[in-house]
């Protein structure tokens, strides 16, 4: 791969690794080979070290990733592999055998990520968490998927969605039991989605943030996302769990990557505009530094 300087340093952190997903660009740049290119060259230009290709349903051919591939590698910067299915979801493990060899044609420590909920949560409104039955399902299918991710000698990683953080232990469980219950899966934090108002519980930020130290050794990687009242916004802003609480917390325990997820906009150069204006959103809290070569 090609050597670059890092363009961004994080307050407290010699390791850990901006980037962005490129959900941010679903709604003007849609997924083909012509248009991942383009962001993954804005990556290069910017001094982004690494980019979350979503891919919600591994719909891309093996032959279009191994040429995304090859330009990320040639640009210097890894990719994440995302697929947006759920692991309830109907088809989820064919879903996600794709995924995997989509996965090994990207530069990278070979990551791959999948939903912790979505599906089972569509027709209820009123449902905080999973039954127990439901977390018996999950953990034999997560089980399921560290097993064949480890064939491929990759990392399987899911992110936190609108079910509750945490369960009561009795009616329903939350994202902590599903790590808790499970060996080897990997933690995919973002930061506004239990404090969300679509959330089915609004956690405690101080709760999340005790839970997330204890389990480093778990934690992965992050969204660096801003739910500034409520809702999922298109810049970085103000979040229940602040974003300089989350990043020292995150360079304490030595958390490696951060992705900015910013609400999709269908104007290209308005989502370009938004990538810098969450930089400088950063950089005017002292959280991050901008170097120069």
């Amino acid at each position: 791969m090609k050597n670059k300087e890092k363009s961004f340093t994080f307050k407290g952190s010699n390791v850990l690794k901006l980037g962005f997903s490129t959900q941010n660009f679903l709604k003007c740049l849609p997924n083909d080979v012509k248009n991942l290119t383009e962001i993954i060259q804005y990556a290069s230009t910017e001094g982004y070290e690494f980019i979350e290709l979503r891919d919600s349903e591994a719909s891309l051919s093996l032959k279009e990733c191994k040429e995304l591939g090859k330009i990320a590698e040639s640009l210097g910067v890894d990719v994440l592999y995302e697929i947006n299915a759920n692991l309830l979801a109907p088809g989820f493990l064919a879903i996600f055998k794709k995924g995997l060899e989509n996965t090994r044609a990207f530069p990278g420590e070979g990551i791959i990520r999948a939903l912790a909920s979505n599906t089972e949560f569509a027709n209820d409104e009123t449902k905080k968490g999973w039954t127990e039955d439901e977390m018996n399902r999950l953990i034999e299918i997560a089980e399921k998927a560290e097993k064949m991710a480890k064939e491929y000698h990759l990392k399987v990683i899911v992110e936190n969605a609108n079910e509750s953080f945490f369960g009561n232990g009795k009616e329903y469980y939350g994202f902590a039991d599903l790590i808790n219950k499970t060996k080897n899966i990997g933690i995919q934090f973002d930061t506004a989605n239990p404090f969300q108002n679509a959330s089915r519980e609004k956690a405690d930020p101080k709760k999340v943030e005790n839970y997330l130290a204890s389990a480093a050794s778990r934690w992965i990687t992050t969204h660096l996302k801003s739910g500034k009242g409520g809702v999922f916004q298109p810049v970085l802003d103000e979040n229940a769990f602040d974003l300089g609480n989350v990043i020292s917390v995150m360079a304490a325990k030595k958390v490696k990557y951060v992705a900015f997820e910013l609400l999709g906009l269908p104007d290209k150069e308005e989502c370009f505009k938004n990538h810098s204006d969450s930089i400088k959103y950063l950089i005017n809290r002292g959280l991050v530094t901008k170097n120069t070569h």
